[in-house]
């Protein structure tokens, strides 16, 4: 009987470690009547105004692509889900990195943001990186914020 306790910490630990939770995200929208060049200036000023470092910036492909950077704080919780930590595991170390692509289209342009989310899950007797999962609110906080600005 003494094994009883030890099973039931066990079992109830495993059962607190959830998944994310994938949502369905706006990663395409067209902007018509814009121009390539104005669209492209718009996103990588958009970039640069939220401080992320771009990485990778190859206009003839129509990609950008951010560094790895801190997200930590409640401006970016809502914008990534991590699940659940666990038995007596937390979250830290929240990055995220940031992507775009920029098509012209028949009558316009076609502007696409994904993003990628981890953090370091610590728990009693490990650290590991955890892929998070978009909730989708970054990237359309994105196009509105592109709308806004006239494109």
């Amino acid at each position: 009987m003494r094994w009883f306790p030890t099973a039931i910490v066990l079992v109830a630990s495993a059962a607190c470690a959830s998944a994310p939770v994938v949502r369905e995200v706006e990663s395409l929208a067209n902007y018509r009547g814009v121009s390539f060049t104005e669209a492209w200036d718009l996103v990588v000023g958009e970039f640069a105004s939220r401080g992320w470092t771009i990485d990778d910036l190859e206009r003839d492909s129509g990609i950008i692509t951010s560094e790895w950077a801190s997200a930590e704080g409640d401006l970016y919780q809502s914008y990534r889900d991590c699940g659940s930590a666990g038995f007596r595991a937390n979250f830290s170390n929240y990055r995220g990195r940031f992507h775009a692509v920029v098509r012209e289209i028949d009558d316009g342009v076609s502007v696409g943001f994904t993003t990628s989310w981890e953090a370091t899950r610590n728990s009693s007797n490990s650290i590991s990186i955890v892929e998070c999962q978009s909730s989708g609110l970054l990237e359309l906080d994105l196009h509105r914020t592109l709308r806004r600005k006239g494109l």
